[in-house]
């Protein structure tokens, strides 16, 4: 296999960083690492650009994504490319997020563009992460951790199918998926979006559930299938992502983070911290600042 440290290092500023924090799954022509939810596994911030096109898939929201110049959430349920070239990283410290970055060699993709008759486009800042595309995923990482048993040609069509389907989902001009999406999705995905802008507001099951005219118990359902956990779980996630921001870069009292990010008591604040992090928002602050 030829040296694929263009492929490794495009990952994380830290090149270091695939070994010691994440699964690592690969072949000649593209590369993924998986990052898991510990804190001692936390990816501090920075910035970098690499030769590679890179795609982020979120599990849960990730707080303070750069592209460039822009910041912006990262919404479980969605593909976030990032060009050939382009400056990005995190403006925060991001733990207790489950995600992955799918690396693709320069070449290749531009070349599988070039065959699909895409050749000079560029991606948007997003695409909606498809069935077919996290099964091939999850493929893929099952059939390099068979070890030995290993099929290497089966990976690099796993791989080229992987390839194919970003490009896919972001040029198509047949409808797909992520241009046409349901109705079903659709409202689902609005009250996602609603969730995002007003998640340190008081916000009911009821109210979401109306916004897409289902009952409160499909509503639950509906949205894990979509977004890939429960609307409370995923509001949770946003105001804690959002507290530990203000812990890391502010003196605010913890009081008045709780209040700021949506929570109508101290002590529950905490107790929703400590279950999401291990530790207490005082002892998260320390940690972060030693």
């Amino acid at each position: 296999m030829r040296n694929l440290t263009h492929l490794f290092s495009a990952h994380h500023a830290d090149k270091n960083f695939i070994s010691k924090s994440c699964g690592h799954y690969y072949c000649e022509v593209l590369s993924i690492a998986s990052f898991t939810d510990a804190l001692d596994q936390a990816s501090p911030p920075y910035r970098h650009r690499h030769d590679a096109y890179e795609f982020l898939i979120p599990y849960g929201p990730i707080p303070l994504i750069m592209c460039e110049e822009t910041v912006y959430f990262g919404e479980a349920g969605y593909v976030y490319p990032i060009q050939s070239g382009q400056e990005h990283g995190f403006k925060s410290l991001v733990a207790n997020v489950t995600y992955d970055t799918v690396v693709i060699d320069k070449d290749y993709l531009e070349d599988s563009m070039r065959q699909k008759g895409y050749s000079g486009r560029t991606f948007d800042w997003r695409f909606l992460l498809t069935k077919e595309q996290k099964t091939y995923i999850q493929l893929f990482k099952h059939e390099f951790s068979s070890g030995s048993a290993c099929d290497r040609q089966k990976l690099q069509h796993l791989a080229a199918l992987i390839i194919s389907s970003f490009i896919e989902a972001e040029f198509s001009k047949e409808g797909t998926h992520t241009r046409n999406p349901s109705l079903y999705q659709q409202g689902i995905l609005q009250v996602a979006a609603y969730i995002n802008q007003h998640y340190t507001e008081p916000v009911t099951l009821e109210e979401l559930a109306d916004m897409c005219h289902l009952s409160k118990t499909y509503f639950i359902s509906a949205f894990k299938k979509v977004i890939g956990q429960p609307p409370y779980d995923y509001l949770l996630r946003l105001r804690i992502a959002k507290a530990k921001v203000l812990l890391e870069t502010t003196d605010c009292a913890i009081k008045e983070i709780a209040d700021i990010c949506g929570f109508q008591r101290t002590n529950t604040f905490t107790s929703h911290f400590r279950t999401v992090t291990h530790m207490t928002p005082s002892e998260y602050r320390e940690h972060m600042r030693n």
